[in-house]
């Protein structure tokens, strides 16, 4: 550990502001990192260095001043961490006014140098936890399962444990950073929402971009890890909304057993997010199994989807009503007095309507047959929109 210039610069304001005082850090090499008085910074202490070698404060007087180059009245005290000295602070003035402040600013100097290990050692392992999930992640890398349960192990996370994935995309605004490290640490507190928080990894792709890979051990099955899960993510989209002023899209996959099956996973989810952001109308969360059909149009080549779109809508591509109205009634399960009421139109309006609809497609979209493959045309406009 060291005293950086950042934290440096944070211990001469703090004391500045406490006690009005000049101040200096300085390295364990004795050069002046940080000082109230900005010419002095890049210069060497003498005093520091003394400081150094001896591993004890001194006082400085107005004659030591003459013989130790670069310094001025007042305290100079080493500052441990961990038993090592990692550097000096120096507070300017007589004896009687210096020393009684001297012994508070070491120990805050301390304090803080504790405080700023500790956050170093969070933003380090989150940082080898979104490294392992982008391994995990990523169908190109060559890691084996064994390499991952053992980085997992290091890290208190069990890889052995079934899992989820979860993508969320959230709509990026100025309630958003830009700091990748400060949106992490504003953004993880959705791994409490979880049943096993110190389990449940996760990763920003991006600015935009969240994985979240939960354990589902405590699942009897997957239609329970479903519902907790939707469940879950409700919540989440409420906390994005009330943190971030911001929507949140989010794409649940299928329960894995083993850890090699989540790079599969990944990919099926981000695809599962592109049907959510296509049919806004099914919500802002979506488990994969609430989406089979959406997935295989998805898989359709672009020539192939508009050849479908062509035939068998035809002309109807041109009346954005008529289109509204087919997806109404399908919606209600084919049901006309249903479709009408959310329409908000007379039965008569509604029939007239697809009388129109039959002359432009030249079939029947109230015969199941037909209607199965009208259906199918029109969640594949949709899609290809």
């Amino acid at each position: 550990m060291r005293i950086t210039r950042q934290l440096a610069d944070i211990i001469v304001k703090k004391t500045k502001e406490l006690t009005l005082m000049n101040m200096n850090v300085m390295d364990r090499n004795g050069m002046i990192i940080s000082s109230s008085d900005p010419q002095r910074i890049g210069t060497l202490h003498k005093g520091a260095i003394e400081v150094i070698r001896t591993e004890d404060e001194i006082i400085i007087s107005q004659e030591d001043t003459m013989r130790w180059a670069g310094t001025k009245p007042g305290i100079n005290m080493p500052i441990f961490f961990q038993n090592e000295l990692v550097g000096v602070i120096g507070i300017t003035g007589q004896e009687a006014e210096v020393i009684p402040f001297g012994r508070a600013v070491k120990m805050m100097t301390e304090m803080l140098l504790q405080q700023a290990y500790l956050t170093e050692q969070i933003e380090m392992k989150a940082r080898a936890k979104a490294y392992l999930v982008q391994e995990m992640i990523s169908p190109s890398e060559q890691t084996s399962k064994d390499v991952l349960l053992a980085r997992g192990q290091l890290l208190g996370i069990d890889l052995t444990l079934p899992r989820s994935m979860m993508v969320i995309h959230v709509e990026v605004n100025d309630n958003m950073t830009s700091d990748l490290d400060q949106s992490y640490y504003r953004f993880s507190e959705i791994t409490r929402l979880f049943n096993n928080p110190k389990q449940t990894l996760l990763a920003q792709l991006g600015l935009d971009h969240w994985v979240v890979i939960p354990e589902i051990a405590g699942c009897k099955n997957e239609k329970q890890a479903k519902e907790e899960l939707l469940h879950i993510s409700s919540k989440i989209a409420a906390f994005i909304s009330s943190r971030f002023k911001t929507d949140a899209q989010i794409a649940i996959g299928k329960g894995c057993k083993n850890v090699d099956e989540l790079a599969k996973s990944f990919q099926e989810t981000l695809s599962l997010l592109k049907i959510i952001h296509k049919y806004p109308e099914k919500g802002q969360v979506m488990h994969i199994d609430d989406a089979a059909l959406e997935l295989i149009l998805g898989e359709i080549s672009e020539t192939s989807g508009e050849r479908i779109i062509r035939e068998t809508l035809g002309e109807l591509q041109r009346y954005p009503d008529l289109l509204n109205t087919l997806q109404s009634f399908y919606d209600s399960d084919m049901n006309l007095n249903e479709t009408a009421r959310k329409m908000g139109i007379h039965r008569n309006t509604l029939m007239y309507r697809f009388d129109r609809i039959e002359s432009l497609i030249h079939a029947n979209p109230k015969q199941f047959r037909q209607a199965v493959r009208i259906q199918l045309a029109l969640m594949l406009y949709k899609y290809k929109l």
